[in-house]
Parts: structure tokens; sequence; C-alpha cells
């Protein structure tokens, strides 16, 4: 009789060694851990599993018609309007009952509103629970709990209910837009400046410049935007136009740097940084940076040179009457009529009518402030020093909430600008626009009677 192959093959292999044979019984061999029970532990549960418990234990149970019976006879307001429906006498005590007393009724020991259920004080927490599962808004949830029952206040209850909510909270939409804040005119040309960088992809990056009172425009093609770069481009500016009194720009790297900091400060220059995630507070260089790119993707689209573009958009806008002020940047800048390449008829000479010019200002920024509030729906947020507020998210990522849910104190407020600080005392400057107040959770179906019966609103 033949082996098989492969048992050739290892007889083949062994023949070198001496070996010795031992037999080993199965109930001796290593067990199968995966299907062995664990034997029992005293030990106490980790974070994780008793988070895990608290979950499976806090799971919401229905309420049935003997929970709501034997809630009801240990309800002392539900009792005594039993007392008055029986009686027709109404107390004062009662008046959040009283307007609703021809559609109140008792069935089988218990209050109803025609076909809906009085819920007993203790009973409302639950019942608003339950009818913020999935977390609906307000709507769907005044709907769901309107169908079956209804208690005095409901609809400020589920209110106060979904502000409560954390994950509602985190998800919630932005309030409206603060009113708009219009910077005044600077007493004269090359007071305040703004500077920001840009860049386009294939292209380079550019440092933009232009003066809060002439709206004069000035690009600086850059090879780098590091801080000694800045101060070097700035500084050639400046040996033309002489230094400013105020500097605004953004929180970019050249800017916050301590060495850019310390160029302004041996100048005598203020540096005014706008506040994080909000480019509005430097608005007008963020605008004249749509025009340049603007133009640069005019000359990719006709094949001419970005470079020619860029030149050609800084001389139409320096030489063209401003909208604001009425006057091309560079006539409010240099003080003198600006020679074009169109023909004209200006003889007389110039002068600086520098109050027309204010006024042109100011009523255009008025009326334009009007009408964005107007458009945008604007009002002044409520958020005060001392409130707790949660910060927005700007992570991008559809499954991202849009704010985030650890809480931040505000302790200071200047308008727009808010500084806000955290539990480990780490202070940050946002935009008010980008907060949101948080309202600590309370006993929510709580009924606190008004003191102007008046005021107890019809709910449906």
């Amino acid at each position: 009789m033949r082996a098989c192959t492969r048992a050739e093959g290892w007889a083949l292999r062994l023949q070198p060694y001496r070996f010795r044979m031992d037999h080993i019984p199965g109930s001796s061999n290593i067990s199968d851990i995966l299907s062995r029970l664990c034997p029992p532990s005293d030990e106490p549960f980790d974070e994780e599993s008793e988070h895990y418990l608290c979950a499976v234990s806090d799971e919401i149970t229905a309420i049935t018609l003997s929970d709501i019976r034997d809630a009801t006879t240990k309800d002392e307001t539900l009792l005594a309007v039993m007392e008055a429906i029986k009686s027709q006498n109404w107390p004062s005590m009662l008046f959040q009952y009283q307007a609703f007393s021809k559609e109140l009724g008792i069935l089988d020991g218990i209050v109803v509103r025609d076909d809906r259920i009085v819920l007993p004080a203790s009973l409302r927490p639950k019942a608003l629970d339950i009818a913020h599962r999935g977390h609906p808004g307000i709507v769907s949830m005044r709907r769901r709990l309107r169908e079956n029952v209804w208690w005095p206040y409901m609809d400020r209850d589920i209110g106060d209910r979904i502000e409560e909510c954390a994950g509602c909270a985190a998800v919630s939409v932005q309030g409206p837009p603060e009113p708009m804040c219009r910077k005044e005119m600077p007493d004269r040309a090359w007071q305040d400046i703004a500077i920001d960088f840009f860049s386009a992809k294939d292209c380079c990056t550019f440092l933009v410049i232009v003066d809060y009172y002439s709206r004069f425009l000035k690009v600086i093609e850059m090879n780098g935007t590091t801080a000694g770069k800045t101060i070097e481009a700035l500084q050639t500016v400046f040996d033309e136009q002489s230094y400013p009194e105020t500097i605004r720009c953004d929180n970019g790297p050249p800017f916050s740097s301590e060495e850019f900091a310390q160029y302004c400060l041996r100048k005598n220059i203020r540096l005014v940084r706008t506040i994080p995630y909000w480019p509005q507070m430097n608005g007008l260089v963020e605008r004249l940076n749509q025009g340049i790119l603007r133009s640069m993707r005019i000359a990719r689209a006709t094949s001419i040179s970005w470079r020619t573009a860029v030149k050609d958009y800084v001389h139409m806008y320096n030489t063209t009457p401003h909208t604001m002020t009425g006057k091309a940047p560079l006539e409010l800048l240099t003080g003198r009529p600006v020679k074009d390449l169109l023909p004209s008829l200006r003889t007389e000479p110039y002068w600086n009518r520098d109050e027309n010019v204010r006024d042109d200002d100011a009523i255009k920024k008025m009326k334009g402030k009007l009408y964005a509030d107007n458009r945008r729906h604007a009002k002044t947020s409520e958020i005060a020093e001392g409130d707790t507020v949660l910060l927005r998210n700007y992570e991008k990522g559809k499954l991202e909430p849009n704010f985030n849910l650890e809480k931040f104190k505000v302790v200071s407020r200047n308008g727009t600008d808010t500084i806000v600080v955290n539990g480990d005392g780490v202070t940050y400057r946002r935009p008010v626009a980008h907060l949101k107040k948080w309202v600590e959770p309370t006993q929510t179906g709580r009924m606190q009677a008004e003191e102007n019966p008046e005021r107890c609103n019809r709910e449906i």
C-alpha cells in the first residue's frame, strides 16, 4: 500500500531527524477563547460601558392612561380644576383653565379638553421628551403634542424644550445678521489704509493697499508673503506717500507676526487687526480683491497677460469718479485734476471741496446701510456680557454641525467685536453673528401663573 504524495514529502523532509511521537488528548488542548464564557468579575465598568448602560436605562417609556390618572390624583391644580368643572365656580387661581371652561370635562378620572387629555404637571416633561424624539422643529413638535394632549402655556414649554436641546442648538441656523456698521471717512488722505494679500492659481500674489479717504488703490506684485517681504513692499510705498496713522489688516501670518508689529511700533503706526472669520470688517479691500479677480478672469478668457489686465484695472479704478465720493481716487489723493486719455473741457482751477465729498460719502453710506439692513432683515443681537454662548463651527462637511457644543462665556462686547473665554481660560475673538446664546436646561413643563390673567394666550 502506497502513502499519498504529501505524506511521502513529509517523510523525505524528516529523514535527517530523530524524533519521538507523543499523544496529547483533545481535552488538554488550548481552549477556544471566543467560544468560552468569561469568568465572573466584580470590577467596576469603565466610563464607556457606564455611559452605554445609562443610555439604555434612560430609554423613554410610554405614558399610559393609568399613569395620567394616578398623576392627576396627586396634582392639586387639576384636582381644583375638577371641582371647578363640577361646581362651575372658577377661583382666580385657575384663570389659565377658566378661559377654556366650556371645553373642559372629566372622563374616567382624567381632565380633558374636547378630545385631548390635560396632562398633569409631573408628566409634562416626559411628554415633551417623547415629542422631541428625533429632534423635530417647533412646528412639528407642536402639531404632535396638540393632537393628543394639552396644558396651559404648552407652546411656551415646547419652545423652551427646543432651546434647551444641545443637539438642536448645534445644528440650528445662524440668526439674522447684525446691522451694518459703516466706517466714517478719515480727516485726510492716506491717514487710514487697509492692506491684504490676494493670490490666484497659476498667478503670483499681490499686496493690495487702499486708502480709506480717497479710495486710492495700489497693487504690488510679491515674490513672497513673509513679514520681511511685506515690510519691504510697504516701505517702498511709504517712501512715496508718507506713513499712515492706521493700518487695517486681517490675521494672516505676516500681519500677526511680531516682526510686523514691531515695524508698526517703530514707525508710530497703529495696527488694527480685523475679527477672525469676519472679512466684512475689512470690506473695502475685500471688495477690490473681487475686482482684481474679475480682471484676471477676463484676461484668461481673452488670452491676454494677467499683469497687463491688473495694471489696466488699477489705472481705470484710480481715474474713475468713485460712487461714494463722486471724485476719482487719484484726484482726492493728490489734490489735482486727473488727466486721462479721454478729452476734457475742464479749465477751471481745482480746489478740494472736502465738505461736499464728505456729505456725499455719508449720505450714500447711510442709504447703503438702510437698504442692506432692510434686505437682510438685520437685527441687533441680544447677546450681552456674561452670557453663555456656543461658537460657530468652521469645519466644512455635510455632517458637521453649525455650532460646536463647547460652552463659552462672553467677557466683553463692543458692537460686533466679542471676546469669549472657555472653561480652561482660553480667550477667543469672534463676531457676535457667529455666536449662539445657550439656554441652561431647566425643568421644562413647569406651570407658573402669570400675574396678569390677560396674558393667558388661547392655544388651539
